[in-house]
């Protein structure tokens, strides 16, 4: 278990975790120990995360579980750890048939049945209300994996009906869609228009990092993504 010090220390540097009140707080702490305790971490490329770096990413990951269980993470166990943004091989194939590839930068990426992989300086930019949350993000695509495709669909709870998340979800999906082919300012993050498990996965980052804001925008995201995660965010904000 971190001592009481130690995780208040990283619980100051994140606006999402500072909001939380003191009792999900030592749920958090209670949850990052168990993560400790049953991940392995990893650095990559003579990276040597230290102690704490491990403690902000299993605090992070606790975030999205504060009320549900640690079988959401069975299917990994590892986190390697990049001290700066990493370079990845891409392979994309256009309207045309066309396959594109290259590199580019990433802060994470989640395999399935594989390690999460982050980058700390990313993830020391997470969570400070911005709607960014790189954790968040590849922990939600785990998520979404234990329905094996990473296809925006995950496990629903008995609360959820799947033809209602259905319907929201594909409804805000091409909105965001619409307003990028019509040059609109968009109501998300861009990326969330790559694939239904991106735009999960960017709605969830909105949902702990400006969950008034995407509340306002997608009252129905919001009310879906709230039962999934057991947590009303936006009511930590007023």
């Amino acid at each position: 278990m971190p001592s009481d010090d130690e995780f208040q220390r990283v619980v100051r540097r994140f606006e999402c975790l500072r909001v939380l009140a003191s009792n999900d707080q030592q749920r958090i702490r209670q949850l990052s120990a168990e993560i400790l305790e049953q991940m392995e971490f990893l650095g990559a490329k003579g990276y040597q995360p230290n102690y704490r770096c491990c403690l902000t990413v299993a605090a992070m990951t606790a975030l999205p579980l504060l009320n549900r269980k640690l079988h959401w993470l069975r299917d990994f166990r590892t986190f390697i750890l990049y001290e700066e943004s990493y370079s990845a091989e891409f392979t994309k194939v256009d309207e045309a048939g066309v396959v594109h590839r290259g590199r580019h930068l990433r802060a994470g990426e989640a395999w399935h049945r594989g390690p999460v992989v982050l980058a700390m300086r990313d993830v020391e930019r997470s969570g400070q209300g911005t709607g960014f949350n790189v954790v968040v993000h590849e922990i939600v695509h785990q998520i979404d994996y234990l329905n094996r495709d990473p296809d925006g669909f995950p496990p629903l709870p008995d609360s959820i009906s799947s033809d209602d998340w259905a319907k929201h979800f594909k409804a805000g999906y091409e909105r965001l869609q619409h307003q990028l082919d019509h040059r609109q300012k968009p109501w998300l993050d861009p990326y969330g228009a790559t694939n239904p498990a991106e735009f999960l996965a960017v709605c969830s980052e909105f949902f702990f990092d400006l969950p008034i804001y995407l509340r306002q925008q997608q009252p129905d995201i919001y009310r879906l993504l709230s039962m999934l995660f057991d947590q009303d965010p936006a009511s930590r904000l007023v």
